[in-house]
């Protein structure tokens, strides 16, 4: 597997099939709301804590089965573990719900897709193998025109702080999670994803109880948390994986398709948005000549540094 990691193919395989399954968590959120009559923020938290806790343990076990012993960090590395549940999962989550709650989706999506941009401008800052181009900034720029296209005629409004401005912040910090992740992870992926998740996810619950969120689960309710969990935790540490081999800045410019996956799955899944529009259309190739610019290089062999 460590080989396959380290090929250029793959990490673009992977990045693809990472967003594929964020952006089929969208309508799956949607409908559990719907299903388990979730209506106020506090509530959502207590779900989406519920979702992380439950992937961090299936990380965890198979890291227990992968390393055939108990996953444990490394004492020089528990702070930077902490670290990166409380900014990849928990702050993160906390402000994005509470930023989604207070503006319009469309919105959240342009400024999600956000991080891809964030990414390619502050990875030379943290990583010396990391290198900052003209072509980088043009491609994420044309990837990121792409996400603002297919919403145009939805961008009315003014913009506040815990709405549009918790959503930005939330951004910037699964950026910074992002880079701490590749940072601690290098040979133990699965470790560092698990405790990440379940940190991230204590942060989440605790925020959601003091708010007073609560609901009760169904047998629907279980399944749809179930299949919510798997995609957190086979994305997460799948992409993890990639972000340790490969420059972040090449690999993150990909979170720009999730809300075209997002979208896609919603029509599948929910009946929403005709994904045929020709501005939808317009938003894909955009986007796919914005991450082959950020990824373009001279040397075929690899992108990883």
């Amino acid at each position: 597997m460590e080989i396959f990691l380290k090929k250029k193919w793959f990490a673009v395989v992977g990045a693809i099939l990472c967003t594929l399954l964020w952006g089929s968590a969208y309508p799956m959120i949607k409908y559990g709301y719907m299903t388990l009559q979730i209506d106020t923020t506090a509530e959502k938290l207590i779900f989406a804590g519920i979702r992380f806790l439950i992937a961090g343990a299936m990380v965890f076990l198979a890291a227990w089965v992968k390393e055939k012993r108990l996953p444990t960090v490394p004492r020089p590395l528990v702070g930077g573990a902490v670290l990166y549940g409380v900014l990849q999962t928990g702050l993160m989550y906390i402000l994005n719900y509470i930023g989604v709650a207070h503006t319009t989706a469309t919105k959240t999506a342009i400024l999600t897709a956000g991080s891809a941009f964030f990414a390619v401008l502050f990875a030379p800052l943290f990583f010396r193998e990391e290198r900052l181009t003209a072509l980088k900034l043009i491609g994420a720029a044309v990837g990121l025109a792409g996400i603002a296209v297919v919403n145009l005629g939805d961008l009315s409004g003014g913009f506040t702080l815990t709405g549009e401005g918790f959503v930005l912040l939330a951004t910037l910090l699964n950026t910074a999670g992002s880079f701490v992740g590749k940072r601690i992870s290098r040979g133990r992926v699965f470790t560092m994803t698990a405790y990440q998740l379940m940190i991230g996810a204590a942060l989440i619950l605790a925020v959601g109880l003091l708010m007073g969120g609560t609901f009760v689960m169904s047998l629907q309710g279980i399944g749809i948390t179930l299949y919510l969990a798997f995609v957190s935790a086979a994305a997460f540490s799948l992409w993890t994986a990639l972000l340790v081999h490969h420059e972040a800045g090449r690999i993150l410019v990909f979170n720009l398709l999730i809300p075209i996956f997002g979208a896609m799955w919603s029509y599948l899944i929910l009946g929403e948005k005709n994904i045929l529009d020709p501005m939808y259309l317009l938003s894909v190739a955009l986007i796919c000549i914005g991450i082959f610019s950020v990824n373009y290089h001279k040397n075929p062999r690899s992108i990883s540094s």
